[in-house]
């Protein structure tokens, strides 16, 4: 069982990862950047295999706010991942160039902006599932019992990279490209390339945070509420 879900895991992770090093497009060039993209939505596919159950489940399962809150989630990930993948096909130069189709700057500008906003969802959808990933991580090391000093060093962990993200925010112009403005925010990638990647780490664990205890804090309320009406 926790091999299982530790598989599932290091798909999702992976995958994020590999969106991470898409995004460095001016380091890696354009044929490495095709190849992570590829190789990402192969994880994709894999990853959306494996909760083929969790999908036959939502569609009969009686809505709960986290369930609502988690289909709605999926469907703009599903929606920026196609967007995602079409321009990619589009506008590929090396792996799918052969391909009857192309796209002008329009539709570059269309990738990059399904790309951040890709790297803004997924981090949501990280965070609807942070509790499952706590768990498995826990039972993974051992950590059975509860600890409140552990607990602590994790929520002040997790809010140093909170603060670190929202930094990372204004530093990446994120905003500016979540709304496709022309922006001459570019990273300097011969002199700080890993950097970048801490930083879009932040912003992804920001994000996740967020996304954590925003849902906790609204379960607690709709437990609450349920249980005045009743």
């Amino acid at each position: 069982m926790i091999s299982s879900l530790l598989t599932r895991l290091g798909v999702v992770f992976v995958a994020g990862g590999l969106l991470m090093v898409a995004l460095a497009y001016d380091w890696l060039g354009n044929a490495m950047h095709e190849i992570a993209g590829t190789v990402m939505f192969a994880l994709l596919i894999v990853h959306n295999t494996f909760n083929r159950r969790w999908y036959a489940r939502a569609a009969k399962t009686r809505r709960n706010l986290r369930l609502s809150v988690d289909i709605v989630i999926i469907f703009f990930l599903t929606a920026t991942m196609i967007v995602l993948l079409t321009t990619s096909l589009m506008i590929s130069r090396s792996l799918f160039d052969f391909l009857p189709f192309g796209g002008g700057s329009s539709t570059r500008q269309i990738h990059g902006l399904a790309a951040y906003w890709a790297l803004l969802v997924v981090s949501i959808h990280v965070g609807m599932r942070w509790s499952k990933i706590m768990g498995v991580t826990s039972r993974l090391f051992g950590f059975v019992e509860r600890s409140a000093v552990r607990t602590a060093i994790l929520q002040m962990t997790a809010l140093a990279i909170a603060g670190y993200g929202i930094n990372s925010f204004f530093v990446l112009g994120l905003w500016s490209r979540l709304k496709a403005e022309i922006t001459m925010d570019f990273w300097d990638f011969s002199q700080a390339p890993f950097e970048f990647f801490v930083r879009l780490g932040s912003i992804i664990g920001l994000f996740a945070c967020a996304t954590h205890y925003t849902m906790t804090v609204l379960n607690i309320w709709s437990k609450s509420r349920s249980w005045r009406a009743s």
